[in-house]
């Protein structure tokens, strides 16, 4: 058999060649418009060479083609290429895709070579809105990428989108905290004010006392007004049974309170100050 004859029978073989899915800290995969590929958004990728590993084939090609670093890397699918005379600007018609997904370390140092034109960073659903996606890319980015089995894309989105309510809801605390307090203090200036007044009557007034007296009641009236407009209750304890829940008994012993040492204070129901008591 002539060596003519042995090269017409020799048969072909598909080619085995890598693609790399490649997102951000977003969330959002990486393609870029490649001539080989009639100007199309494609994945980075290219064939594994001779001794190479698939995961240095990986790391190379995306290098070479964009500069980008990544880190991550783990097998999305292993999908057929039939028929692409059409659409592949070499003359493989059939190639085996092993593609890849993974996450770039640095995505500010962005270089492509002649492999692609232009690249954008957009999220999987949005790219299958797109007519200028190649149809494999398109079929893994369906098929492998957002179907119900694949859950790792839906964790990695809902996970930044948490991140991003954790720093809203930290910048909505920052600015409650600033005016929480408003409130409060518009109901305290004007005892406030009428403290100031009621001391400078008591300076006029000189030996009245009884003016004196009655000025610094209504003052205080007013403050245990604004206080229980807040929240803020006075533990009644002189003739109640003691309750340690409440109270703190200082001196003597029994069940029943004969004195007050220091008034109690409970806000909104819960105490924040036991009455110091006497109790007999």
């Amino acid at each position: 058999m002539s060596g003519e004859k042995i090269s017409e029978n020799r048969i072909k073989y598909s080619k085995v060649v890598v693609g790399v899915f490649i997102f951000n800290d977003k969330c959002e995969l990486f393609l870029m418009k490649s001539p080989k590929w009639q100007n199309q958004y494609v994945c980075p990728g290219g064939a594994i060479e001779l001794n190479e590993t698939i995961k240095d084939a990986v790391e190379r090609e995306v290098k070479e083609e964009t500069n980008m670093d990544i880190e991550d890397i783990e097998l999305l699918a292993a999908v057929d290429g039939l028929g692409l005379e059409k659409v592949y600007s070499k003359p493989e018609n059939h190639l085996i895709f092993l593609d890849h997904r993974a996450k770039v370390k640095k995505a500010d140092k962005i270089k492509l070579n002649s492999e692609g034109t232009e690249y954008k960073w957009l999220e999987p659903q949005e790219w299958l809105k797109r007519k200028d996606i190649e149809k494999y890319t398109k079929k893994v980015i369906k098929e492998y990428l957002l179907n119900e089995e694949n859950f790792k894309y839906k964790y990695k989105r809902a996970l930044a989108d948490y991140q991003n309510l954790i720093k809203q809801t930290a910048m909505e605390k920052q600015e409650f905290a600033k005016f929480s307090n408003e409130q409060m203090f518009l109901e305290i200036l004007p005892v406030y004010d009428n403290l100031k007044l009621a001391l400078k009557h008591a300076e006029k007034a000189q030996d009245n006392t009884d003016a004196i007296t009655e000025g610094v009641k209504y003052v205080l009236k007013q403050f245990k007004d604004a206080l229980k407009n807040m929240g803020v209750e006075e533990i009644e304890t002189v003739g109640k049974k003691f309750d340690h829940h409440i109270m703190e008994a200082i001196e003597g012993k029994g069940e029943k309170v004969i004195k007050e040492v220091r008034q109690g204070y409970k806000l909104n129901g819960k105490v924040i100050a036991p009455a110091k008591v006497v109790v007999a």
